[in-house]
């Protein structure tokens, strides 16, 4: 938890969003390695002169020095680390960037520091930014935001009786079924059950390791939308980008 002593303290954190506040000040909403997300005023950073503007932009990873207090802390220092600008210059890197950026502006608790929290957003970021596929990135992420939720699929056989024999994929049952099971599923193909297991067993740190091809990419997206909507009623307003690109 944030301790509640006035101190300062240097954070490393990625911006999630920026909310205007007065004439010149801003709300910063961030995640850092440290303390998880939290807000921090940022005091003159609209202003034309602010030196700390450049190091407070969304979708960037900055070195932040903080005075941290009880309530709303504020901002005494940005350096920018990484701008990911490389994210920008696509723009289905970019919806994908702002769909990771509103699940832990709205859905990670404050306060809260995990490692596998800051890992996620960090490698989520980094590998747009180096330009893997962005929907392949987004599969990776759902994956986590199922398991972060306290979802876990079954992909090492049927779910139902654990034959490894398996053809399709069941909302329903959360995971594999054989051919014995498949009931009214869809089945699907090899190449499909294939990747939908390696994107749920590999990181996204060995993403270099994932070979899935785009057309399973186009299969595998509204079914994972559907897998998030059925597990975990979470709703993003930048979902309906995604919707644009697959």
């Amino acid at each position: 938890m944030m301790k509640m002593t006035i101190h300062e303290e240097v954070v490393e954190a990625v911006i999630l969003k920026k909310t205007p506040y007065k004439e010149n000040d801003m709300i910063l909403h961030i995640y850092s390695h440290e303390y998880g997300k939290m807000s921090v005023m940022a005091r003159g950073i609209r202003k034309m002169t602010s030196k700390n503007a450049r190091g407070c932009q969304e979708m960037m990873l900055s070195e932040l020095t903080i005075a941290l207090k009880k309530g709303m802390s504020t901002l005494i220092k940005a350096t920018p680390l990484d701008y990911f600008r490389h994210i920008e210059e696509n723009l289905e890197s970019e919806i994908v960037g702002q769909y990771i950026l509103e699940y832990f502006y709205r859905y990670v608790e404050d306060n809260q520091p995990l490692e596998k929290e800051y890992r996620m957003l960090y490698e989520a970021l980094h590998a747009l930014d180096l330009g893997y596929p962005p929907l392949l990135v987004y599969l990776l992420f759902n994956v986590f935001i199922l398991e972060h939720n306290g979802v876990s699929l079954d992909v090492d056989g049927c779910v139902l009786c654990g034959s490894p024999q398996v053809v399709s994929i069941s909302l329903e049952d959360g995971g594999f079924l054989c051919s014995k099971h498949i009931g009214h599923h869809h089945p699907y193909s090899q190449d499909i059950l294939k990747a939908f297991r390696h994107i749920h067993k590999i990181p996204i740190t060995a993403i270099d390791h994932l070979h899935i091809s785009s057309s399973a990419i186009q299969v595998l997206v509204p079914l994972m939308e559907s897998l998030i909507e059925e597990y975990t009623g979470i709703q993003l307003k930048t979902s309906r980008f995604i919707h644009q690109i697959v």
